[in-house]
């Protein structure tokens, strides 16, 4: 029997956190062990990940040995590793690691990791974002990040992690905070991710959204990834919070198109999505979301339809027909900088402002395996590209 690809697969799971110089360094090297073994794991089962490049403040300046308070480095150790011993099953074209940086940052990567930086620049597996051209902001770097996470895993921090946390709570995508007692480099914030552990303990739908067939399970799958002041074995918690992982609901994809069954256009469009669009929906590891064929939770439709489009990770609007609907739902999904993947039956006209939209027109004239193909290609291609404005901060 085939093995069953791992929640992670094709995903971006963001890796955040630090440590305060005051914890003792066993602890902080703990916690770098722990973040190393996770990140493995995710590599290996097929997720990419979402992380930060720069200085590597340690904790006590001139003590050989002693342990950096920011974790992303020994992160990208771990990508590199991974990478060399050719092990890395990600599914997609476009690259598995995203690092979000300024160009303050570039110039203060450490001279002992020039070397590492450039190897992953030149393997082809890295996808450099870079902010507004003099802005160091730490809030426009996170708010960018968090476009690519699919998930965030946080450890210890303050200030930053607490914002991750909400810009990630913000789009209904799940946090699991660890619990281990290491603070904030920067000696900030309102307890980081052991505050937020101790929330999510009690109030687990707030950060996790699981499979319905575990709805129930969120406060034991999180407590099972307890680290016990770091004397349980760092096996074991990454162990944990990969069947956390697996817990994890698909993202949702959001179809809108035409209906209206007495429509000229529905059986065609019926049988587009039916055969075409749903597999390659389900392949790409999300879960359809419809109007008409799903359990609605609201008792107006109009609200159903815009809170489930608020909150989905990925749009597939088709135009065909030409629906006022359709077009002010892809509108307010455009308007979100939600992804938004357009299509149309071959012959669609399509109006003005709409036809500066990239859009993929199908026909029946090619096989329904040829279709999906077709239309695989055309999601990776356009999956990641930019909002229409992206807003900038003074």
């Amino acid at each position: 029997m085939a093995q069953v690809p791992h929640r992670v697969f094709g995903k971006y799971i963001h890796l955040a956190g630090s440590a305060s110089k005051s914890r003792d360094a066993a602890l902080i090297r703990y916690a770098h062990d722990l973040v190393r073994r996770i990140a493995t794991e995710i590599l290996c089962s097929g997720g990419g990940l979402v992380l930060f490049a720069g200085k590597e403040p340690v904790q006590a300046v001139g003590t050989p040995g002693s342990p950096a308070i920011i974790f992303d480095w020994t992160i990208l150790e771990a990508a590199d590793s991974v990478t060399t011993q050719a092990r890395f099953p990600w599914p997609h074209s476009r690259p598995p690691l995203v690092i979000v940086i300024s160009e303050k940052a570039e110039q203060e990567i450490p001279q002992p990791r020039h070397a590492l930086w450039e190897r992953l620049l030149k393997s082809g597996l890295v996808r450099v974002e870079y902010i507004q051209p003099g802005a160091r902001s730490g809030a426009m770097l996170r708010e960018r990040q968090a476009q690519f996470g699919s998930a965030l895993i946080c450890l210890g921090g303050g200030t930053g992690v607490e914002h991750l946390a909400n810009l990630y709570q913000s789009r209904h995508r799940p946090v699991i905070p660890l619990d281990l007692p290491i603070g904030a480099s920067r000696e900030d914030g309102t307890g980081g991710s052991e505050r937020l552990n101790r929330e999510a303990r009690a109030n687990p739908n707030a950060f996790l959204r699981l499979r319905p067939d575990l709805a129930e399970t969120g406060v034991s799958l999180l407590v099972a990834t307890g680290t016990k002041n770091g004397t349980t074995n760092v096996e074991a918690v990454a162990d944990a919070v990969m069947q956390l992982l697996a817990a994890l609901d698909k993202p949702q994809a959001f179809s809108v198109r035409v209906l209206n069954s007495t429509a000229e256009e529905f059986p065609a469009v019926e049988r587009y999505f039916r055969e075409v669009v749903d597999p390659i929906v389900e392949s790409l590891g999300y879960r359809r979301l419809e109007m008409g064929t799903n359990r609605t939770e609201h008792a107006f439709i109009n609200v159903e339809i815009f809170e489930r489009l608020h909150y989905s990770d990925l749009v597939i609007v088709d135009v065909t027909g030409q629906r006022p609907n359709c077009f002010i739902e892809l509108g307010y999904a455009l308007g979100l900088g939600i992804p938004v993947i357009v299509t149309a039956q071959q012959g669609t006209v399509l109006p003005f402002d709409q036809n500066a939209i990239p859009t993929h027109f199908w026909t029946f004239e090619a096989s329904i395996e040829r279709n999906r193909q077709l239309l695989l290609g055309f999601i990776e291609k356009n999956l990641d590209r930019p909002p229409l404005v992206v807003a900038q901060m003074a």
